[in-house]
């Protein structure tokens, strides 16, 4: 079950951009749009988990379950974040102090929903057997595959976001902001090649990997520390880099259990 859920999970997150593309582009259209990719996490749930997988109806029901769950909560609009404590002293603030006050609940709750989902992937490793089957690692590794790619991303950004305190900083500062754009390319392949390394029991080439990624970045960081930033890029270095690592590690570990 571990391996469908995965697989699942991960196509729930990238059918996500579709369903809000579709909210922006034909609002009222909504419902047909999660009516349709619900459908979709439907059948290749039932398509890989009966009978490539041989899981029983139950699990595949649950996994199903837990996909959709996964793709709709990011659908909650935005103003019924303001209902939240705390949210009413900013909201007499004005426009601008409801949006920065948004900005900085935002990204912890996308990070609180993460791991929720880390947890529950947790429990059902730990409640189910492992398969063992060569289908099981395929599905497992494409589901992990497709998560380090761009919902891997949307959680190191948010550990960013959090980390500076103003997920809108980014936009404002010319620098960062491009460096932020070769990240969305840089971040997925580094993910995917450590996941690669490890699963060919490479750690030697893994650690070159994370070497090179510092001396790459230390001219950088070096004229950071010199300038009057205070070491602003410096951190969003650390932090970005081991969040990433850590996205691909966990990876790494689901495909075992799967």
């Amino acid at each position: 079950m571990t391996a469908l859920l995965i697989l699942l999970l991960a196509m729930a997150s990238v059918l996500d951009d579709c369903v809000r593309a579709g909210r922006r582009l034909w609002g009222s259209r909504l419902t047909v749009g999660l009516l349709v990719t619900v459908s979709v996490l439907t059948v290749l749930g039932v398509l890989v988990g009966w009978p490539v997988l041989h899981l029983r109806g139950e699990a595949v029901v649950a996994a199903v379950l837990m996909a959709v769950a996964w793709l709709s909560w990011n659908l909650v609009p935005r103003r019924w974040w303001a209902r939240l404590p705390g949210f009413r002293q900013q909201d007499r603030m004005g426009c601008e102090g409801f949006r920065e006050g948004l900005g900085h609940v935002l990204p912890r709750v996308r990070l609180t929903c993460a791991a929720l989902l880390l947890l529950v992937v947790t429990v059902c490793a730990l409640a189910s057997e492992p398969l063992g089957s060569r289908a099981a690692k395929v599905a497992a590794t494409v589901g992990v595959a497709v998560f380090l790619t761009v919902p891997a991303n949307r959680i190191v950004s948010d550990v960013l976001a959090v980390a500076r305190q103003s997920p809108q900083k980014n936009e404002k500062r010319g620098k960062t902001g491009a460096s932020m754009r070769g990240g969305r390319w840089i971040g997925p392949l580094e993910r995917i090649l450590i996941l690669l390394l490890a699963s060919i029991e490479a750690p030697a080439a893994v650690a070159a990997i994370v070497a090179a990624k510092g001396v790459i970045r230390f001219p950088e960081i070096s004229q950071d520390v010199k300038e009057d930033d205070g070491g602003q890029k410096a951190e969003e270095f650390l932090i970005g880099s081991f969040a990433s690592w850590i996205l691909a590690v966990l990876g790494a570990v689901a495909i075992h259990l799967a």
